[in-house]
């Protein structure tokens, strides 16, 4: 029986190809002026309201030890969820294409990559082209960045 292919969402950084997981993906979307909020991390950009939730952005590039991005009518925010549908918006420069790639397709990062091994899924060579694969929650602590979103009703 042959393997079913996984759909990925792959986006460019700067040159560089990056994926996540489509069933992680919630919704993509034009870049518009968020809340910053005070004491986050620097790749924390702040909050969008989004149908009544609030959604923290960040700054992919910042969380990835790069310079930060410049945010114009350009800019995409990629919404994406984990397990626990809990909701957070990474920006990226473009949204690329959506690729089916199997297991045999992705490999393990060679150990000389500057990232940490865990960050990432793997790497897909896709039409002479790399995509490294990002494992969104062990790049982001899901979880603080939701209990940081969300305001706290208990002192109004």
């Amino acid at each position: 029986m042959a393997e079913v292919a996984k759909e990925y969402l792959s986006f460019l950084i700067d040159e560089d190809e990056y994926g996540v997981h489509i069933l992680d993906v919630k919704e993509v979307r034009g870049w518009s002026e968020v809340r910053s909020l005070p004491n986050t991390a620097s790749y924390m950009l702040g909050v969008l309201e989004l149908r009544g939730e609030y959604i923290p952005i960040v700054d992919l590039r910042q969380r990835l030890g790069m310079t930060a991005a410049v945010l114009n009518n350009t800019t995409v925010v990629v919404i994406v969820k984990n397990e626990r549908e809990q909701s957070l918006g990474i920006i990226v420069d473009a949204v690329a294409e959506v690729y089916q790639l199997t297991s045999e397709q992705i490999k393990s990062a060679p150990g000389y990559v500057k990232i940490d091994q865990k960050l990432i899924d793997g790497i897909a060579s896709v039409n002479g082209r790399h995509v490294v694969l990002i494992h969104l929650e062990q790049l982001f602590d899901f979880q603080e960045l939701h209990n940081v979103a969300q305001p706290d009703l208990s002192e109004t």
